[in-house]
């Protein structure tokens, strides 16, 4: 039964109407969950962080991410034919996988990781011990339901080519006005398994282009969108008010119950990251000083020597420089192909494309020295002196 015909026969309770995905439909325990206070929250937290300063249409948030994901998960699984049951544990499972996201998504969590953890393991946290946990454990087992991602179903929404990574592309591309992220999600859909003999969700043959497609979307978007030069900056700066607050006492906690907006004005609030904040909000932003590819491939190795040549271009022009080197975007793609002889193999066995994707990331990606606008010109010029 199509979602059409399903919320016509009346077992939904809710629709909302998404810009990309048009009519989403809810049943009474999703729209329960879509109402709590933890997950109206979601409405205020940017998808993209502070690539608005860059693409001033990029304001969507997590919220309307979720109910796409939802929305996708949702026909995925329709089409895989997955049993009712199966199909409601990964409904929930894809409304509440950004559950736990902190203020401005990824920027935060890359700071305070080591304080909180993953978003992921926020999220299960925030579910299993607040009021979501206590709806679903109503008819379901919240426990399991947010442990879904080790499962062969939670694939659906998790893998490689899984509902994430599809509507977040998808919408991501949409909202900035670039054709990078535009992919052809009903052939991707129509062409995937769940394959019984590797236990996994696979792409037959047939889908292929349409796969290959989505890997080269994922990396255009990365390196002229996620990673611009501008974003990159702004996200740097946001970093270091994180850090200064910190070290000033300032609760690593607070980020999980709070929004983007409210976060900046508690770290307004805090001497050391205050001219940051300030930064940001004033859009007077660092320019960069210069760029380089670094010699150094190991990431501990390069992390510290980063850091020394930061400390050494701040004393020698007593200012704040930051020093910064993006973490790869190439994850390791292991999703399968399978052929119409039926054999299946890894898309890393049979695609150039990906091999491609990753020699071009490692060519692309190169540390930045940033530093008030002031100050370019002098550390252009000598900071890349101390380089030779």
């Amino acid at each position: 039964m199509s979602l059409e015909l399903w919320a016509v026969s009346g077992d939904f309770r809710m629709m909302i109407k998404d810009e990309i995905h048009g009519n989403i439909y809810f049943n009474e325990l999703e729209e329960r969950i879509v109402d709590t206070l933890d997950f109206q929250r979601l409405r205020r937290i940017k998808q993209m962080a502070f690539t608005y300063l860059v693409y001033p249409g990029a304001n969507h948030t997590r919220f309307e991410h979720s109910i796409g994901v939802f929305h996708l998960a949702s026909e995925l699984c329709r089409k895989l034919g997955l049993s009712d049951d199966d199909a409601q544990k990964v409904r929930l499972f894809a409304l509440l996988h950004d559950i736990g996201h902190l203020p401005f998504s990824h920027e935060s969590e890359k700071v305070l990781e080591p304080h909180l953890r993953t978003h992921e393991e926020i999220g299960k946290k925030k579910v299993l011990t607040g009021e979501i946990g206590t709806i679903l454990n109503e008819s379901w087992n919240a426990e399991e339901i947010m442990n879904l991602e080790n499962a062969k179903i939670g694939q659906v929404v998790c893998s490689d080519l899984g509902a994430d990574r599809m509507d977040y592309l998808v919408r991501d591309s949409a909202n900035t006005g670039v054709a990078y992220g535009v992919i052809d999600t009903e052939r991707i859909m129509h062409t995937m398994e769940l394959n019984d003999e590797t236990g996994s969700l696979v792409i037959n043959e047939g889908g292929l282009e349409a796969a290959e497609s989505l890997l080269i979307a994922r990396f255009l978007m990365f390196s002229t969108v996620y990673l611009h030069r501008t974003v990159r900056i702004a996200a740097a700066i946001y970093h270091k008010a994180i850090q200064s607050a910190v070290s000033e006492g300032f609760e690593p906690e607070k980020f999980t119950i709070m929004n983007d907006d409210e976060i900046l004005s508690a770290l307004a609030g805090v001497a050391g990251s205050s001219p940051y904040i300030s930064a940001l909000v004033g859009r007077k932003l660092y320019k960069e000083a210069f760029s380089f590819k670094p010699s150094e491939t190991d990431p501990e190795k390069l992390q510290t020597k980063t850091k020394k040549l930061e400390d050494v271009l701040k004393q020698k022009y007593k200012c704040d420089v930051i020093v910064e080197y993006p973490s790869g975007f190439f994850k390791p793609i292991d999703f399968k192909v399978k052929f119409d002889t039926g054999i299946v193999e890894p898309i890393s066995r049979i695609s150039d494309i990906v091999a491609a994707l990753k020699t071009s990331e490692e060519k692309r990606r190169k540390v930045m020295v940033m530093c008030p606008e002031e100050m370019r010109e002098k550390i252009s010029e000598e900071g890349k002196a101390l380089l030779k």
